[in-house]
């Protein structure tokens, strides 16, 4: 048996050899008039073969074995021309690699359809681009149902988007600033029917975009590229809402677009946490009631408290003639906020713990106005120059209440905190950009100037009490406060071509910032209401921190890569005084900088980038004299501080494969920071705030070195069947070395962060747009001091999101989220069930208005869960939230652009397949 096996196995092996002695391998690519074509079928077919491929993302393709000499190839793909071509090779077996096949694009029309080809995403060194009509989404929908659909894009539900496991700063409109970059201001009004492309752009300012010299960390920000037919034309949309617990809406959104020119305004009177403009506070949507034709249920705000927000801004755009363009715009918010929570903080010492427990409430009314302006000046084809001034001015009023418990060993004291704060606040600045192209080619000049200033005065009024055992101590302070700042930033660079791909840089940048901090603390007697200045607790501090950069850099610029490599010296001076005491640090920074980027193919690229950074310290961590704001904490300074320095890595690798439409993004980072400004906190018995010993925390601050994080994350999603189906998978694992100091002695605190989630989506057509997701994230931190208390927090969030289609005319919405939470304390811990829905009726020709009926959190149980962990400090916190309510809306929306009738309607643009085509109807 077994000799009949060896014959059978040499025969095999002698006819294999004697077959591959025959056989050839045939190489080739195929290209069109830009470049490599990934994704096209290519056929080889002769009297002995028929072999197909697909060809790969840099346009090549392979047939291994080839018998005959003479054979055809056929290459064909939706949106070209197929093409056929005869060859006859010779004797000889050795490898033949074919010459480049060119291809034509084809368009066709047949019976009044257009078959164009679609690719979905474009990589280009800092940009990944996104074409919209790859992405379906039902007309009348925002921007955000759009990018929600994009592959490493994710949007939460206040609105704040994060792509490639980075938040996005800024938002523009065909490369312009729209109401000066907000995001949720553009996602949230634009319609997504109107926008061609997604941009996501690493951005390193506009000086580095001019020269081309790009260093430093960039900035994530979004360009949304118009459809050029929807550049003519005026759209908007109008939502008015009552429901129950006095709940109401109304929301205005108009548009008016003629080329260049771009008009916009935007309004909203609302008490469901619903913002228009962010105006730089964290988180900025809430809920979304009342958006007819389009967005899920919306889901429960995940806003803290309950805000009235009365807003109104406009946004202007216009080329003024061939060589000046302008672009600016005007925001005002009145808005109104209550908080109410529950904070648990433990203060770690190696004497033990001191635990303080707050139950507070908040009320907050402010005032906010901001502009700002863009004028572009193309003066010739070799200068340009940029002005933009801005200005913004804020008042708020606070008041705040608290009851606590402090605890230590078996000390228990009790109190209260009444807080009155009036606020008011103005900045100025104006950014000057100048740059001049030479007539030898890559020779260029740039210069940069920013000036700004800024101003804040706060009156707080602390009435504070505590009680232990039987005595009762009042504290009653009043807090003036006068900060000011001046800032003045210039930056020179200067290019020369060193060769025909090489460039040499040298800059020049100063920086300068003066500080003005003036605190007035007066002790207020608790009958009589007399107040007495403390000179002892009141602070006259000014500062000034001064740098100057000298750097030189060289770049090389090749058809697959380019690199940056260079290396500044940075000496900054800090200089400071306060009540006569006078005091001046100075460092000294060698800067190395390193940047480069392979491109592989049209959507496959590795980049790396270093770049070093410092940090001055703040007014808090330099005064003198000790600050008594918070009575539970004492803090004071250091006026000794050196500033802090930071070198950063970041590795990126981004991928996506036209022929499965397979996208994939990651990153890697890693930051170690030098003279890292920490804490060092000690117990201390204080009896001015009771008559027995009332332990409260000291904060000092000191430099230290041994502060390092690192971070990774990734994306990866795989559209089925034509994007009907997409799975998509994302997470990520962070790691930190954090340092503080606890009575002296330093402990490390490793933190560790992991997290994972998983989505499927579902876009059936005329059926349902919907989305089901897991999300688990461990939190853990292990401290080098024994006495320190080790923490694990872990939270389960499943979700279930979308909507779907009855009867052409009927929408159902849905938002479900459950999240599970494990290792929080026992007095804030909750896992809520939050589930929102709407019924909706489209009615009036082309589905432009509609009727909402909308349930928010149907269960009640909408909280806001927290953990921070800092130096000697873990903080869990709940905070209130909009709760259970119900709304009716009627939304009624518009748009008509040039050569076009008045447009509502159903469905949201036409799909486009990852490597075919999208259809769409039109005579020719």
């Amino acid at each position: 048996m077994k000799k009949h096996l060896l014959v059978t196995l040499l025969s095999f092996l002698i006819l294999q050899a004697a077959y591959a002695q025959q056989a050839r391998e045939v190489h080739g690519t195929v290209v069109d008039s830009v470049g490599a074509v990934p994704g096209l079928t290519v056929k080889l077919t002769s009297d002995k073969d028929s072999i197909v491929v697909a060809t790969t993302t840099g346009g090549a393709f392979f047939f291994p074995s080839v018998v005959s000499r003479s054979f055809k190839i056929t290459v064909s793909g939706i949106g070209y021309q197929a093409l056929s071509r005869k060859y006859v090779m010779d004797n000889d077996t050795k490898p033949i690699r074919l010459d480049p096949i060119k291809i034509n694009v084809q368009t066709n029309m047949l019976n009044t359809v257009v078959v164009s080809a679609v690719i979905p995403i474009t990589i280009k060194e800092d940009t990944v681009e996104y074409k919209a009509s790859a992405y379906k989404v039902r007309e009348g929908s925002p921007v955000e149902d759009l990018l929600k659909k994009l592959p490493g894009v994710t949007v939460d539900k206040d609105g704040n988007v994060t792509a490639h496991g980075k938040q996005v700063t800024k938002v523009r409109v065909n490369g312009k600033d729209y109401f000066t970059g907000d995001v949720q201001t553009a996602t949230q009004n634009l319609p997504a029917d109107i926008v061609e492309n997604i941009q996501v752009i690493d951005d390193y300012g506009d000086q580095a975009n001019l020269t081309g010299i790009k260093t430093g960390d960039p900035d994530k920000i979004l360009n949304i590229t118009i459809q050029k037919g929807k550049n003519k034309g005026n759209f908007g949309q109008g939502s008015v809402g009552v429901g129950n617990d006095d709940r109401y809406q109304a929301r205005l959104s108009a548009n008016s677009f003629y080329d260049a020119r771009q008009l916009s305004l935007i309004g909203t009177w609302n008490n469901n946490n619903t913002n228009s403009f962010n105006l730089g506070s964290s988180g900025g949507g809430g809920g979304r009631a009342g958006r007819g034709g389009g967005g899920s249920a919306g889901g429960t705000s995940t806003a803290n408290g309950i805000t009235t927000n009365r807003s109104i801004g406009t946004n202007y755009r216009d080329d003024w003639s061939k060589k000046v363009t302008v672009y600016g715009s005007y925001s005002f918010a009145d808005k109104d906020r209550d908080i109410n929570s529950t904070t648990v903080q433990q203060n770690l010492y190696q004497s033990g713990s001191i635990i303080n427990t707050d139950n507070s409430t908040n009320y907050n009314h402010g005032i906010n106005h901001r502009f700002d302006f863009n004028i572009e000046y193309k003066i010739d084809t070799s200068n340009y120059i940029k002005i933009n001034p801005g200005v913004s001015y804020a008042t708020a009023e606070n008041t705040s209440t608290d009851a606590f418990s402090n605890r230590r060993n078996e000390t228990l004291v009790t109190g209260n905190e009444l807080a009155l704060t009036n606020n008011n606040s103005n900045s100025e600045s104006l950014n000057v950009l100048y740059n001049h192209k030479f007539h030898k080619k890559g020779r260029n000049f740039s210069v940069n100037v920013n000036v700004s200033h800024s101003k804040n005065t706060q009156e707080l009024n602390d009435q504070y009490t505590t009680h232990q055992d039987t005595s009762t101590t009042n504290l009653f302070q009043q807090i003036n406060s006068d900060n000011q700042s001046n800032r003045v930033g210039l930056r020179f660079s200067y290019i020369e071509p060193v060769g025909k791909t090489t460039y040499l840089e040298t800059n020049y940048a100063y920086n300068y910032s003066n500080t003005d901090n003036n605190r007035y603390n007066y002790r207020v007697d608790p009958l009589t209401g007399n107040q007495t200045y403390v000179d002892s607790l009141s602070t006259l501090y000014n500062y000034q921190f001064i740098t100057n950069r000298i750097g030189l850099n060289l770049r090389g610029a090749q058809p697959k890569y380019n690199y940056t490599l260079g290396l500044a010296v940075q000496p900054s001076k800090l200089d400071g005084e306060s009540h006569n005491f006078h005091t001046t640090t100075n460092t000294f920074n060698i800067i190395p900088t390193a940047r480069f980027i392979y491109n592989f193919s049209k959507n496959h690229s590795f980049s790396f980038n270093y770049s070093g950074s410092n940090a001055q310290p703040s007014f808090a961590q330099l005064q003198i004299q000790p600050d008594y704001s918070n009575p539970q904490n004492r803090v004071y300074g250091n006026p000794n501080l050196k500033p802090e320095f930071t070198n950063s890595f970041n590795i990126r690798y981004n991928q996506f494969d036209i022929a499965s439409g397979n996208s994939l993004f990651t990153s890697l980072s890693f930051a170690e920071t030098q003279d890292k400004i920490v804490t060092n906190s000690s117990p201390v018995t204080d009896s001015t705030l009771t008559k027995g010993n009332n332990t409260i925390q000291a904060t000092r601050y000191i430099n230290t070195n041994g502060f390092y994080n690192v971070n990774g994350n990734y994306s990866f999603s795989k559209p089925f069947a034509e994007r009907k189906y997409t799975v998509s998978l994302n997470g990520g694992a962070s790691y930190s070395n954090n340092i503080s100091y606890i009575e002296n002695q330093r402990n490390e605190g490793k933190n560790w962060v992991f997290n994972q989630g998983a989505k499927i989506r579902f876009d059936l057509d005329s059926i349902m747009d919907s989305e089901v997701s897991a999300n688990y994230s461990i939190n853990t931190t292990r401290y080098s001091l024994p006495s320190s208390l080790n923490t694990d927090a872990q939270t389960w969030t499943l979700g279930l999101d979308g909507r779907n289609f009855f009867f052409y005319s009927w929408v159902l919405g849905y938002n479900l989220t459950q999240t599970i939470n494990h290792g929080f304390s026992s007095t804030v811990k909750a896992n809520p069930t939050l589930l929102s829905s709407y019924v909706e009726y489209q009615f009036l020709a082309k589905h432009i208005a509609a009727i909402r009926f909308q349930a928010f959190d149907i269960f009640d149980e909408n909280k806001g869960i927290s953990r921070t962990v800092s130096g000697n400090q873990v903080i869990d916190t709940r905070t209130n939230r909009l709760g259970r309510y119900f709304m009716l809306s009627f939304t009624l929306r518009l748009q008509k652009f040039a050569g076009s009738r008045p447009q509502g309607g159903r469905s949201g643009g036409d799909r486009g397949n990852f490597g075919g085509g999208s259809r769409r109807g039109g005579r020719g």
